[in-house]
């Protein structure tokens, strides 16, 4: 009989711990956004970095499914001064929409020597040109990644180089130093230059950082970003998983819901891609050995315009669990270690009964 209560006992015990497990899921699922208050407009970008630490974070918010990334080796292309070597680099955006203004069309990116890219979108604004300016020789955002490595250089191409007739957004830019910058154009036309300066971060939204009559100003999302950034003040704090929380508080419901979240670590060249609002599930990637395993013919090779390239879904990739299945386990290990003390307990108990007995 005594044997069959200690039993008992230690399965009731096993099942209370297993419901507060479960439970505590719930909430997380519920403070992601699962159930939780939609967040209308779209897309948050951010730069962060303190010490040795540079990264750069991004929710996509979209009406569009189908999210890809785009891997393309260093090679020799053709460009406006010649054929040269260009940078070798990743791009995220989307693809099978039926939409030629979409798909295929690069949303944001990171090359081989840090520097990477991501827009918010904005009001059109009429630029104002001065003459003389080189007109790309393909898409900006290629053509930057494949030629440059600093936010300087960035900058230097904006004031040389034709853009569009109208801007439809702002361009946040960083690269591996941490400097960063997001290129807008101003209430008279003008580009303009919103540099990270002396702050440790630099956050831009669906307002235009030089001229907040151009967007969705004020905006919750940069106040939530910027408040959660600031908290982040030694470089031991500065975490992906801390970068994920503040991409995690800010993402969209609704249509144009948050499609996919991407981290950029602009020192090491490695990538984590959140897909469709889960974060608590990554899919890391290093640049350099991604880029190392395309070849110019291959499985899932193509070519186009000269360039040979890897498509990846972003769905496709392989996902692993982060930090709330890893606090789950956490209250579980110590569950179980909770029950075997209780257990050594019972018997102790029981022995002690059996030799009064």
């Amino acid at each position: 009989m005594g044997k069959v209560r200690l039993g008992t006992k230690i399965i009731i015990v096993f099942a209370l711990i297993n419901i507060l497990c479960i439970t505590y899921s719930s909430s997380i699922s519920e403070s992601n956004g699962e159930s939780g208050i939609h967040i209308p407009e779209s897309c948050t970008i951010f730069t962060t970095t303190i010490g040795e630490k540079v990264y750069f974070g991004n929710n996509e918010d979209y009406k569009y499914d189908g999210t890809y990334i785009w891997l393309i080796p260093s090679q020799e292309r053709y460009t406006s001064s010649g054929y040269k070597q260009i940078n070798g680099a990743v791009f995220f955006g989307f693809d099978n929409n039926d939409d030629p203004n979409v798909d295929g069309d690069p949303q944001g990116g990171m090359n081989d020597k840090g520097l990477c890219f991501d827009a918010n979108g904005l009001p059109p604004t009429l630029i104002n040109y001065s003459s003389g300016l080189t007109f790309p020789y393909t898409h900006p955002f290629y053509e930057i990644l494949w030629e440059y490595s600093t936010v300087n250089e960035t900058i230097e191409w904006f004031t040389t180089h034709y853009f569009d007739i109208y801007m439809r957004c702002q361009i946040h830019f960083a690269d591996a130093s941490g400097d960063a910058v997001v290129v807008s154009v101003d209430a008279d036309g003008n580009f303009a230059f919103t540099r990270i300066s002396d702050s440790s971060y630099l956050v831009s939204t669906n307002f235009n950082l030089a001229n907040t009559e151009n967007g969705l100003y004020p905006c919750q999302r940069y106040d939530t970003a910027c408040s959660m950034l600031e908290d982040i003040t030694t470089e031991d704090n500065l975490t992906i998983e801390a970068c994920s929380d503040v991409l995690d508080a800010v993402h969209g419901e609704g249509e144009y819901r948050t499609r996919y979240s991407n981290i950029f670590d602009l020192v090491n060249r490695e990538i984590y891609i959140y897909h469709d609002r889960n974060y608590e599930r990554v899919a890391k990637l290093s640049l350099e050995e991604e880029l190392a395993k395309i070849l110019p013919e291959g499985d899932g090779i193509e070519t186009s315009n000269f360039v040979y390239y890897k498509s990846i879904s972003v769905a496709d990739l392989k996902y692993q669990s982060t930090k709330s299945l890893s606090v789950y386990s956490i209250v579980l290990i110590a569950g179980l270690a909770g029950i075997t003390m209780i257990s050594k307990r019972l018997i102790v108990n029981s022995k002690l009964k059996i030799k009064k007995v």
